[in-house]
Protein backbone atom coordinates (compact mmCIF):
# COMPACT_ATOMS: atom_id res chain seq x y z
CA UNK A 1 0.00 0.00 0.00
CA UNK A 2 1.07 3.27 -0.95
CA UNK A 3 2.48 5.68 2.26
CA UNK A 4 0.02 7.80 3.64
CA UNK A 5 0.23 11.82 2.05
CA UNK A 6 1.84 12.74 5.17
CA UNK A 7 4.77 10.67 4.90
CA UNK A 8 5.75 11.49 1.35
CA UNK A 9 5.64 15.21 1.94
CA UNK A 10 7.91 14.60 4.93
CA UNK A 11 10.08 12.27 2.43
CA UNK A 12 10.04 15.22 -0.52
CA UNK A 13 10.72 17.93 2.52
CA UNK A 14 13.41 15.46 3.57
CA UNK A 15 15.52 15.32 0.61
CA UNK A 16 14.59 18.82 -0.32
CA UNK A 17 15.84 20.09 3.07
CA UNK A 18 16.56 17.90 5.72
CA UNK A 19 14.85 16.23 8.60
CA UNK A 20 14.97 15.75 12.18
CA UNK A 21 13.65 12.87 14.34
CA UNK A 22 14.39 11.84 18.75
CA UNK A 23 16.36 8.71 18.63
CA UNK A 24 14.08 6.74 21.13
CA UNK A 25 14.71 3.20 19.53
CA UNK A 26 18.32 3.38 21.00
CA UNK A 27 20.09 2.54 24.21
CA UNK A 28 23.19 3.42 25.63
CA UNK A 29 26.13 1.45 27.06
CA UNK A 30 28.94 2.56 28.95
CA UNK A 31 31.98 0.77 29.30
CA UNK A 32 34.70 2.18 31.97
CA UNK A 33 37.57 0.62 33.74
CA UNK A 34 41.03 0.32 32.45
CA UNK A 35 40.94 -3.01 30.58
CA UNK A 36 37.75 -1.75 28.62
CA UNK A 37 39.21 -1.45 24.90
CA UNK A 38 41.44 -4.73 25.23
CA UNK A 39 38.45 -6.45 26.91
CA UNK A 40 35.81 -4.94 24.30
CA UNK A 41 38.45 -5.68 21.00
CA UNK A 42 38.43 -9.69 21.68
CA UNK A 43 34.43 -9.35 21.78
CA UNK A 44 33.56 -7.48 18.39
CA UNK A 45 34.04 -7.92 14.67
CA UNK A 46 35.92 -4.39 14.49
CA UNK A 47 38.70 -2.97 16.17
CA UNK A 48 39.21 -1.21 19.69
CA UNK A 49 42.55 -1.04 20.82
CA UNK A 50 43.90 0.88 17.77
CA UNK A 51 40.81 3.80 18.41
CA UNK A 52 42.22 6.83 19.59
CA UNK A 53 39.29 9.74 21.58
CA UNK A 54 36.97 10.96 18.98
CA UNK A 55 37.02 8.11 17.12
CA UNK A 56 34.44 4.95 16.65
CA UNK A 57 33.24 2.68 14.33
CA UNK A 58 30.60 -0.13 13.64
CA UNK A 59 30.71 -3.92 14.42
CA UNK A 60 29.14 -6.91 15.93
CA UNK A 61 29.16 -8.83 18.75
CA UNK A 62 29.25 -12.91 17.90
CA UNK A 63 28.85 -15.83 19.31
CA UNK A 64 31.28 -18.58 19.08
CA UNK A 65 29.84 -19.99 15.77
CA UNK A 66 30.43 -17.01 14.76
CA UNK A 67 26.50 -15.68 14.50
CA UNK A 68 25.21 -12.07 15.20
CA UNK A 69 24.32 -11.19 18.72
CA UNK A 70 23.45 -8.19 18.33
CA UNK A 71 25.38 -4.94 16.53
CA UNK A 72 26.68 -1.77 17.94
CA UNK A 73 27.96 1.84 17.40
CA UNK A 74 30.94 2.41 19.44
CA UNK A 75 32.04 5.14 20.52
CA UNK A 76 35.62 5.83 22.64
CA UNK A 77 36.27 8.79 24.74
CA UNK A 78 38.61 10.05 26.70
CA UNK A 79 38.41 8.00 29.68
CA UNK A 80 35.04 5.37 28.82
CA UNK A 81 33.64 3.91 25.75
CA UNK A 82 29.63 3.97 24.46
CA UNK A 83 28.02 1.25 22.99
CA UNK A 84 25.13 2.52 21.02
CA UNK A 85 22.44 -0.34 20.74
CA UNK A 86 19.13 -1.01 19.64
CA UNK A 87 16.84 -0.41 22.57
CA UNK A 88 15.26 -3.69 21.97
CA UNK A 89 19.03 -4.98 22.48
CA UNK A 90 19.83 -3.42 25.41
CA UNK A 91 19.41 -6.18 28.15
CA UNK A 92 20.77 -9.19 25.94
CA UNK A 93 23.73 -6.77 25.12
CA UNK A 94 24.79 -6.26 28.98
CA UNK A 95 23.82 -9.99 29.35
CA UNK A 96 26.00 -11.19 26.44
CA UNK A 97 29.05 -9.20 27.65
CA UNK A 98 29.22 -9.46 31.07
CA UNK A 99 29.57 -13.07 30.77
CA UNK A 100 33.08 -11.77 29.49
CA UNK A 101 34.19 -9.54 32.76
CA UNK A 102 35.81 -12.54 34.53
CA UNK A 103 38.93 -10.47 35.91
CA UNK A 104 39.32 -7.78 33.49
CA UNK A 105 39.25 -3.72 35.42
CA UNK A 106 35.82 -3.55 33.49
CA UNK A 107 32.34 -1.85 33.94
CA UNK A 108 28.85 -2.00 32.25
CA UNK A 109 26.55 0.60 32.73
CA UNK A 110 23.26 1.37 30.93
CA UNK A 111 23.15 4.62 30.80
CA UNK A 112 19.99 5.18 28.56
CA UNK A 113 17.83 7.13 31.05
CA UNK A 114 20.66 9.76 31.32
CA UNK A 115 20.96 10.78 28.08
CA UNK A 116 18.63 12.05 25.37
CA UNK A 117 19.53 11.64 21.79
CA UNK A 118 18.29 13.35 18.80
CA UNK A 119 19.11 13.20 15.14
CA UNK A 120 19.89 15.74 12.46
CA UNK A 121 19.96 14.62 8.69
CA UNK A 122 19.75 16.34 5.06
CA UNK A 123 21.02 19.50 2.86
CA UNK A 124 20.69 21.90 5.60
CA UNK A 125 21.48 19.54 8.71
CA UNK A 126 24.88 20.80 8.62
CA UNK A 127 23.86 24.87 8.74
CA UNK A 128 21.55 23.82 12.16
CA UNK A 129 24.65 22.07 13.48
CA UNK A 130 27.18 24.83 12.95
CA UNK A 131 24.77 27.26 14.57
CA UNK A 132 24.68 25.33 17.59
CA UNK A 133 28.55 25.22 17.64
CA UNK A 134 29.30 22.42 15.56
CA UNK A 135 31.04 22.84 12.54
CA UNK A 136 31.44 20.49 9.03
CA UNK A 137 30.71 17.74 10.69
CA UNK A 138 29.95 16.62 7.25
CA UNK A 139 33.62 15.97 6.66
CA UNK A 140 33.73 13.39 9.33
CA UNK A 141 34.56 9.64 9.08
CA UNK A 142 31.35 7.52 10.08
CA UNK A 143 31.43 7.63 14.01
CA UNK A 144 33.67 10.29 14.47
CA UNK A 145 32.77 12.43 17.40
CA UNK A 146 33.40 15.28 19.26
CA UNK A 147 32.49 17.12 22.73
CA UNK A 148 30.65 20.20 23.05
CA UNK A 149 27.95 22.06 24.95
CA UNK A 150 23.71 23.88 23.41
CA UNK A 151 21.79 26.09 26.07
CA UNK A 152 24.65 24.77 28.92
CA UNK A 153 24.19 21.04 29.10
CA UNK A 154 27.25 18.76 27.98
CA UNK A 155 26.69 16.55 24.65
CA UNK A 156 28.38 14.80 22.07
CA UNK A 157 27.95 15.10 18.27
CA UNK A 158 28.18 12.16 15.96
CA UNK A 159 28.30 11.55 12.46
CA UNK A 160 26.09 8.37 11.72
CA UNK A 161 24.74 8.31 7.97
CA UNK A 162 21.89 5.69 9.34
CA UNK A 163 19.38 8.03 6.90
CA UNK A 164 21.17 7.23 3.66
CA UNK A 165 22.07 11.42 3.90
CA UNK A 166 24.79 13.49 6.07
CA UNK A 167 23.22 12.63 9.10
CA UNK A 168 24.48 14.27 12.43
CA UNK A 169 23.13 13.02 16.20
CA UNK A 170 22.91 14.44 19.12
CA UNK A 171 24.24 12.92 22.93
CA UNK A 172 22.66 15.23 25.68
CA UNK A 173 23.14 15.08 29.33
CA UNK A 174 20.86 17.11 32.04
CA UNK A 175 19.31 19.59 31.30
CA UNK A 176 18.02 17.65 28.13
CA UNK A 177 14.55 19.49 27.78
CA UNK A 178 16.33 23.28 27.20
CA UNK A 179 18.71 21.60 25.06
CA UNK A 180 16.51 19.56 23.19
CA UNK A 181 14.36 23.10 22.27
CA UNK A 182 17.55 24.94 21.17
CA UNK A 183 18.23 22.05 18.81
CA UNK A 184 14.80 21.90 17.34
CA UNK A 185 14.63 25.39 17.14
CA UNK A 186 18.04 25.50 15.20
CA UNK A 187 16.65 22.45 12.97
CA UNK A 188 13.63 24.29 12.16
CA UNK A 189 15.02 27.62 11.52
CA UNK A 190 16.83 26.30 8.57
CA UNK A 191 13.51 24.43 7.23
CA UNK A 192 14.34 20.78 8.35
CA UNK A 193 11.03 19.28 9.13
CA UNK A 194 10.06 16.03 12.33
CA UNK A 195 9.93 12.88 11.05
CA UNK A 196 7.81 10.10 12.29
CA UNK A 197 9.28 6.37 12.29
CA UNK A 198 7.75 5.26 9.13
CA UNK A 199 9.34 7.97 7.17
CA UNK A 200 12.74 6.86 8.53
CA UNK A 201 12.40 3.59 7.48
CA UNK A 202 11.74 4.32 3.82
CA UNK A 203 14.74 6.22 4.21
CA UNK A 204 16.95 3.33 6.39
CA UNK A 205 15.33 0.87 3.44
CA UNK A 206 16.13 3.09 0.54
CA UNK A 207 19.63 3.33 1.41
CA UNK A 208 20.15 -0.36 1.80
CA UNK A 209 21.08 -0.49 5.83
CA UNK A 210 20.23 -3.36 7.93
CA UNK A 211 18.08 -2.54 11.01
CA UNK A 212 18.83 -4.44 13.82
CA UNK A 213 17.40 -7.00 15.25
CA UNK A 214 14.90 -6.56 12.22
CA UNK A 215 17.36 -7.44 9.80
CA UNK A 216 20.44 -8.49 11.95
CA UNK A 217 19.25 -11.61 13.86
CA UNK A 218 21.52 -14.72 15.09
CA UNK A 219 20.55 -16.54 12.16
CA UNK A 220 23.25 -13.52 10.81
CA UNK A 221 26.42 -14.06 9.75
CA UNK A 222 27.90 -10.64 9.46
CA UNK A 223 29.59 -10.85 6.45
CA UNK A 224 26.39 -11.60 4.92
CA UNK A 225 24.50 -8.45 5.62
CA UNK A 226 26.84 -6.58 3.17
CA UNK A 227 28.36 -4.72 6.31
CA UNK A 228 32.07 -5.72 5.76
CA UNK A 229 33.84 -2.98 5.09
CA UNK A 230 31.96 -0.84 7.89
CA UNK A 231 32.19 -3.28 10.39
CA UNK A 232 34.32 -6.31 9.83
CA UNK A 233 38.15 -5.80 10.74
CA UNK A 234 40.43 -8.34 8.89
CA UNK A 235 43.57 -7.67 10.77
CA UNK A 236 42.83 -7.30 14.31
CA UNK A 237 43.29 -10.48 15.45
CA UNK A 238 41.54 -13.10 17.40
CA UNK A 239 37.81 -12.34 18.91
CA UNK A 240 34.94 -14.54 19.60
CA UNK A 241 33.47 -16.30 16.54
CA UNK A 242 36.33 -15.05 14.29
CA UNK A 243 37.61 -17.98 12.85
CA UNK A 244 34.39 -18.90 11.43
CA UNK A 245 33.81 -15.36 9.76
CA UNK A 246 37.32 -15.28 8.48
CA UNK A 247 37.37 -19.37 7.31
CA UNK A 248 34.36 -17.39 4.97
CA UNK A 249 36.90 -14.78 3.73
CA UNK A 250 40.02 -17.07 3.17
CA UNK A 251 37.51 -19.80 0.87
CA UNK A 252 35.79 -17.00 -0.70
CA UNK A 253 32.27 -18.04 0.74
CA UNK A 254 29.11 -16.40 1.32
CA UNK A 255 26.04 -18.32 1.40
CA UNK A 256 23.55 -16.03 1.70
CA UNK A 257 23.62 -11.97 0.90
CA UNK A 258 21.29 -9.10 2.04
CA UNK A 259 19.91 -7.70 -1.06
CA UNK A 260 16.66 -5.44 -2.28
CA UNK A 261 13.98 -6.74 -3.53
CA UNK A 262 11.62 -4.66 -5.47
CA UNK A 263 8.03 -5.99 -5.73
CA UNK A 264 4.78 -6.26 -7.92
CA UNK A 265 1.90 -5.40 -5.97
CA UNK A 266 1.32 -3.08 -3.42
CA UNK A 267 1.02 -5.38 -0.49
CA UNK A 268 3.65 -5.48 1.65
CA UNK A 269 5.23 -8.94 2.81
CA UNK A 270 5.52 -10.08 6.47
CA UNK A 271 8.99 -10.56 8.31
CA UNK A 272 10.72 -14.08 7.14
CA UNK A 273 8.06 -14.07 4.09
CA UNK A 274 9.78 -16.64 2.12
CA UNK A 275 11.54 -15.84 -1.48
CA UNK A 276 10.98 -18.36 -4.05
CA UNK A 277 12.94 -19.41 -7.54
CA UNK A 278 10.68 -21.58 -9.77
CA UNK A 279 9.21 -23.07 -6.81
CA UNK A 280 12.41 -23.45 -5.16
CA UNK A 281 13.64 -21.06 -1.43
CA UNK A 282 16.22 -18.91 -1.68
CA UNK A 283 15.89 -16.72 1.37
CA UNK A 284 13.67 -14.72 3.16
CA UNK A 285 12.77 -11.21 3.97
CA UNK A 286 13.71 -9.39 6.73
CA UNK A 287 11.86 -5.71 6.45
CA UNK A 288 9.83 -3.98 3.45
CA UNK A 289 8.28 -0.19 2.86
CA UNK A 290 6.49 1.56 0.18
CA UNK A 291 9.58 3.06 -1.70
CA UNK A 292 9.00 6.72 -2.72
CA UNK A 293 11.58 6.24 -4.91
CA UNK A 294 10.74 3.35 -6.94
CA UNK A 295 7.52 3.68 -6.46
CA UNK A 296 6.53 0.20 -5.65
CA UNK A 297 7.22 -2.46 -2.65
CA UNK A 298 11.14 -2.24 -1.35
CA UNK A 299 12.17 -4.93 0.44
CA UNK A 300 15.58 -5.95 2.26
CA UNK A 301 16.37 -9.85 2.68
CA UNK A 302 18.65 -12.29 2.51
CA UNK A 303 18.97 -14.57 -0.87
CA UNK A 304 21.47 -17.31 -1.91
CA UNK A 305 24.79 -15.78 -3.67
CA UNK A 306 23.60 -17.15 -6.66
CA UNK A 307 20.99 -15.50 -6.81
CA UNK A 308 21.84 -11.97 -5.73
CA UNK A 309 22.74 -10.46 -8.79
CA UNK A 310 20.67 -7.54 -9.59
CA UNK A 311 17.58 -8.44 -11.96
CA UNK A 312 17.30 -11.79 -10.78
CA UNK A 313 13.57 -12.56 -10.85
CA UNK A 314 11.92 -13.73 -7.69
CA UNK A 315 8.80 -15.11 -5.92
CA UNK A 316 7.83 -13.71 -2.57
CA UNK A 317 5.01 -15.09 0.06
CA UNK A 318 2.36 -13.16 1.20
CA UNK A 319 -0.81 -13.31 2.35
CA UNK A 320 -3.03 -15.68 0.12
CA UNK A 321 -0.49 -15.95 -2.49
CA UNK A 322 2.82 -14.62 -3.93
CA UNK A 323 4.38 -11.42 -6.00
CA UNK A 324 6.46 -11.27 -8.30
CA UNK A 325 9.76 -9.27 -7.89
CA UNK A 326 13.08 -9.21 -9.14
CA UNK A 327 16.31 -8.38 -7.25
CA UNK A 328 18.21 -4.41 -7.50
CA UNK A 329 20.85 -2.47 -6.90
CA UNK A 330 21.13 -0.64 -3.47
CA UNK A 331 21.14 2.13 -2.35
CA UNK A 332 18.00 3.34 -3.96
CA UNK A 333 18.45 7.19 -5.32
CA UNK A 334 15.87 9.27 -4.66
CA UNK A 335 16.75 10.77 -8.14
CA UNK A 336 14.77 8.04 -9.72
CA UNK A 337 11.81 10.19 -7.97
CA UNK A 338 9.39 11.22 -11.05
Amino acid sequence: MANQPEIIEQYRAVHAVGGVCARTDRSLIEVVGKDRAAWLHNLVTNAVKTLTPGEGNYAFATNIKGRAVFDLNLLVLEDRIWLDVDAREAVKALGHLGKYIITEDVELKDRSGEISRIALFGQKAMDACTSLGFANFVTWAGMQHAGGAVAGAACRLVRDDFTGLPTAEFFITAPHAVAMDAIKAAAASFGLVPVDRETMEVLRIEAGRPASVDDIDEDVVPPESGQIERGISYHKGCYLGQEVIERMRSHGVLIRRLVGIQLDGDVRPERNAKVSINGQDVGRVTSSCWSEAVGAILALGYVKSIHAKPDTVVSVSIAGGERGGRVVSLPVCCAQLT
